[in-house]
């Protein structure tokens, strides 16, 4: 159970526990910030791999003969273009074209669908497309708190996973999807992840989720908790809603257009995206890299070399893999050229930094 009154827990609470992980309140879950440390926690996930509890995401099963046209509503991406077993990251955007959340969406048959929204977004995400759900014949049924879900990232994650559902070996393609068991029990896994690493993730019962945990950890993958994996997301240029996307954000600013795909008239957000492609962009989403070790933090201001304010900071961490300070914002469309200069101002002081391409990590 939950140390922290009114706090959810997941199926491994008491593992991070035991593993006298430093335990946070994220989005109303009690999850771990880190372990032995977090850069040595994302070193491991480049170098090896990593084991992450990310049950805390939502889980969401569409089911039902009515699924492809609800989804078509509601998704940046026509559902039926997907073939059974293929994962698909895409968004979830208001009437006017703001980006309500990120998901990845795994189709298991044209029939039976699993939505995996943001920790933070499940409850918004699911008020919002139950406006949409009409007569269609489908259900909507939210599996979170029910199971456990495990990613698996870094150059090893292939051989432990391997291992743990042995003798059974699977060799998935980039966002594909397959069914196996563990210990009797059925488990869903994806090659997807949020790293910028080859990883899976790992879908089952809370029952067997401790187990599942322990017997990765007995394979040599290393427990990595949430610190690390905002490094890890950020060096692959990653987004994270709440930072660079919101409501007030849509995909063109983002960069995000390539998981946009229109001219489906039943699609809520079809005739503002319309619209917003024929104007201007006015900010875009950048990458830079900073000449301080001083780290930049969210709503920071980005200058130009005069001073004057043109964007704002979202994200930015340490990068173990550069050994420097690296950010995203957003800037005037105009000033987002790479290679631009620009100054940042962290506290009361200016700092020197660059613009480069996206991402910053980039797996051989």
């Amino acid at each position: 159970m939950s140390s922290e009154k009114n706090l959810k827990s997941t199926s491994l609470c008491q593992e991070h526990l035991n593993s006298n992980a430093k335990m946070v309140n994220f989005a109303g879950w009690e999850m771990p910030i880190q372990y032995e440390g977090i850069l040595a926690e994302t070193k491991n996930v480049r170098s090896i791999a990593g084991a992450f509890d990310v049950s805390h995401m939502g889980r969401v099963k569409i089911t039902g003969k009515g699924s492809e046209i609800f989804l078509n509503k509601i998704t940046s991406f026509d559902p039926k273009a997907m073939s059974d077993g293929q994962a698909k990251y895409g968004l979830i955007c208001n009437e006017g074209g703001g980006i309500i959340d990120d998901i990845i969406l795994y189709r298991k048959t044209h029939m039976d669908y699993l939505l995996i929204p943001n920790a933070s977004n499940t409850t918004e995400v699911l008020n919002w497309i139950r406006k949409f759900k009409y007569k269609e014949d489908l259900e909507i049924e939210d599996i979170t708190e029910s199971t456990t879900m495990i990613s698996i990232q870094g150059p090893s994650s292939q051989k432990a996973l391997n291992n743990l559902i042995a003798p059974e070996t699977i060799d998935l393609k980039r966002f594909r999807s397959t069914n196996s068991q563990y210990q009797g029990y059925d488990i869903f896994i994806g090659r997807t992840g949020y790293t910028g690493e080859n990883g899976f993730e790992i879908i089952s019962e809370n029952i067997i989720g401790p187990s599942i945990w322990k017997h990765l950890l007995q394979l040599g993958v290393k427990p990595v908790g949430l610190g690390a994996r905002d490094i890890l997301r950020l060096e692959a240029g990653l987004p994270l809603h709440g930072n660079e996307i919101s409501k007030d954000i849509n995909p063109y600013q983002a960069n995000l257009e390539r998981f946009v795909n229109l001219g489906r008239g039943d699609y809520i957000a079809n005739v503002s995206l319309e619209k917003i492609i024929e104007k201007e962009k006015d900010i875009s989403l950048i990458g830079f890299k900073v000449f301080d070790r001083i780290i930049p933090r969210h709503h920071n201001k980005i200058l130009d070399l005069s001073n004057k304010e043109i964007g704002y900071v979202t994200s930015g961490s340490y990068s173990p893999h550069l050994d420097m300070s690296i950010g995203m914002g957003y800037v005037q469309t105009n000033e987002s050229r790479i290679a631009n200069k620009v100054n940042l101002q962290i506290r009361n002081k200016i700092v020197e930094a660059e613009i480069i391409k996206l991402p910053f990590y980039k797996r051989s």
